[in-house]
């Protein structure tokens, strides 16, 4: 039986990752209504290269950090205490060994993913570009940004630990699903919402070419993952006052 300190702590991993979901869900919502912005307004990246994109750092930094996935950063680093808080949920269960997998599984990906990002050392780059004074610091900058952009920041290069991560998004939720502790139905939505978006993922790699069929998979997908994260939070909070 668990000291009451333990019982404590417990409480606290269920509240930071209900308070965090909450964030999730607010970055998911941010996340849509920019790129309907975008795709209204037309000012997506107007470039993939590491020029087009020092350009657009300069013009519009905003949009440049996103392109360059500064919010995908964010969200991946808010995920982290949800899986630890979903492992929690399960850990005494028949399926905390399923938990307890996903959770290594996704701190995996979420580590390749963050050492593949890149928003920040990009973000120097381009300072250090925009300050150089002749053409041959500027080419160098350039082939730097070129090999950032290549170790996988942006475009479908970048899809694999997404891929990942949405595998161990699959896994939490089967986990969910098959547990007693989470609604079954909601721990569906994320099921399907992963597994949709690594269907997303892998058109971007195989089918570059066809953009709409991909995003119209996307736009279900993000639905999914915002109603799952969610009402999940809503239960984590929940077992934070039943755990007391």
């Amino acid at each position: 039986m668990e000291s009451k300190n333990l019982s404590h702590r417990w409480s606290s991993i269920y509240k930071a990752g209900g308070i965090t979901a909450f964030i999730c869900a607010i970055i998911i919502i941010t996340f849509i209504v920019i790129n309907m912005t975008i795709t209204l307004n037309g000012t997506d990246s107007v470039s993939q290269s590491a020029t087009g994109l020092f350009g657009e750092l300069k013009t519009n930094i905003l949009l440049g950090l996103y392109n360059l996935g500064l919010l995908n950063l964010i969200l991946q680093i808010a995920l982290i205490p949800v899986f630890f808080a979903f492992y929690a949920a399960h850990r005494h269960s028949k399926v905390g060994g399923d938990s307890f997998l996903a959770l290594v599984f996704f701190i995996i990906s979420t580590s390749v993913f963050i050492s593949q990002n890149p928003v920040l050392p990009f973000l120097e780059l381009s300072s250090k570009y925009a300050a150089a004074i002749n053409d041959s610091g500027r080419l160098a900058y350039e082939a730097a940004g070129e090999a950032l952009l290549a170790k996988g920041g942006v475009g479908p290069g970048s899809s694999l630990p997404y891929i990942l991560i949405s595998f161990a998004g699959i896994l939490i939720s089967r986990a969910m699903f098959k547990g007693k502790v989470f609604n079954k139905f909601i721990s569906a939505l994320g099921l399907l919402g992963n597994l949709l978006l690594i269907v997303y993922f892998s058109g971007l790699v195989f089918f570059p070419v066809y953009p709409i069929y991909t995003f119209s998979i996307a736009a279900p997908a993000l639905l999914f993952i915002l109603v799952w994260i969610t009402v999940s939070g809503v239960k984590l909070i929940k077992l934070t006052i039943h755990n007391k």
